[in-house]
């Protein structure tokens, strides 16, 4: 399938200003470490089925950069996931915004970093490995989308550096909120229907636009709050409250009582 061509891409990255273009966001499309954190996207999908797909475009207009968007993996999610709130219009009026605040003149450097978009934009297909597979990983494979074929029932994803599953901290004090909900909303007294424990998980991946254990450190308070307040709904931990008694260890109890040590 046709790519965006790389002078389209440089053009793109020095209007962003090397930020994702969702309002209030600050994260970058290259870290300072040479990470590729950004993803190229389209504002009228590049193939049939996509978010806000046209076709009477052509390949050509579907790549060129009024169609093209510059935005961190978590909002480029959330933004493909709801085409009927995120429209052809608004994101067309949010680049215009973010260009004409956070844009600059195109640098000689920024010719590099187009080319990293544009390595991390291609797929990579992997027939065959015998060990391990980065991704998103600075030395390592670029690519937005990965097929991994293996022989093998189940393919493990290790949560990268940086991530909350991989802090020691984080990787066990959100399944600890977890637990504590599932605990608690399966003894609804109400419930007619058989309690699914995974259910809160996947509330999580759709609110964020990925498992959990994926998401960089600064989503940590995000994520906590939000299963804080879950367990904050229950009938339990409104009784416990009312007894005085807390539904839940805060993370700083929490790290006191089992001596987590952060990285």
């Amino acid at each position: 399938m046709a790519e965006p061509t790389k002078q389209t891409i440089k053009r793109l990255f020095a209007l962003s200003g090397n930020r994702c273009a969702f309002p209030g966001c600050s994260l970058p499309m290259v870290d300072s470490a040479g990470t590729v954190t950004g993803e190229i996207c389209h504002i009228q999908a590049r193939s049939k089925g996509g978010p806000r797909y046209d076709s009477s475009l052509s390949i050509s207009d579907r790549n060129a950069f009024e169609n093209l968007i510059l935005l961190c993996s978590h909002h480029h999610k959330i933004i493909d996931a709801h085409p009927e709130i995120y429209t052809t219009e608004t994101l067309i009026e949010l680049k215009s915004i973010h260009e004409t605040s956070a844009g600059r003149p195109e640098k000689t450097e920024d010719n590099f970093f187009a080319q990293l978009l544009l390595n991390s934009y291609k797929n990579i297909q992997i027939q065959s490995n015998s060990g391990n597979i980065a991704i998103n990983s600075p030395g390592s494979i670029q690519g937005k989308n990965v097929t991994v074929k293996t022989e093998r029932k189940k393919v493990k994803i290790e949560a990268p550096h940086g991530s909350l599953g991989a802090d020691p901290v984080f990787s066990k004090y959100i399944p600890h909120l977890i637990s504590r909900y599932n605990e608690y909303a399966s003894k609804e007294p109400s419930r007619k229907t058989k309690f699914n424990y995974g259910a809160i998980s996947r509330n999580v991946e759709t609110k964020f636009g990925t498992r959990w254990q994926l998401l960089g450190g600064e989503y940590a308070q995000e994520v906590i709050s939000y299963l804080q307040g879950r367990i904050n709904k229950t009938r339990i931990a409104r009784m416990n409250k009312g007894k005085g008694y807390s539904a839940y260890s805060s993370l700083q109890e929490y790290i006191q009582k089992y001596g987590v040590k952060g990285i």
